[in-house]
């Protein structure tokens, strides 16, 4: 499926975020699916983790397009092994609205949030607010040190 964008490639647009989630997961040692409705799919080649991400960049209505986002995100969760995030450039405009959701209710889906910088950096912040270091999804870490499974394994 080939995907277009109205606002162009230049951060902070959705083509930018897109295309720096996937070099920041392939350069981990993900393999990338964008063939679906979904932004990302990633599976890692040793470890097997998987990754669901939606992706949005700046529009003209932040919010409406942030609540879409999230809510085409817990609508599609089906798995308590995949990882779900959502990647945003790194801007006040979703970093307010990031705050604006409740703590417990990000711990409880599991939701990650990936900023994505002007020069193409990813940071990922798992729930709970740990910052996850750039380019450090474990991709070194033993299959047994880590509990996600490939899509469609329970």
């Amino acid at each position: 499926m080939k995907r277009t964008y109205k606002l162009g490639d230049a951060f902070p647009y959705e083509s930018f975020v897109q295309s720096a989630i996937e070099h920041h997961f392939h350069a981990a040692g993900f393999e990338i699916d964008v063939s679906g409705y979904v932004d990302l799919l990633c599976v890692h080649s040793v470890t097997r983790e998987c990754w669901h991400i939606e992706a949005k960049g700046k529009t003209a209505d932040p919010g409406l397009d942030f609540r879409t986002c999230l809510g085409q995100l817990v609508q599609s969760i089906r798995s308590s092994e995949t990882r779900y995030g959502i990647a945003l450039p790194n801007i006040p405009e979703y970093a307010a609205l990031v705050a604006k959701v409740s703590p417990w209710v990000v711990e409880r889906l599991g939701l990650h949030w990936l900023f994505v910088s002007a020069d193409g950096s990813v940071n990922v912040v798992r729930p709970g607010n740990d910052p996850t270091p750039n380019l450090s999804l474990n991709p070194d870490a033993s299959p047994a040190a880590l509990t996600r499974r490939p899509l469609g394994a329970g």
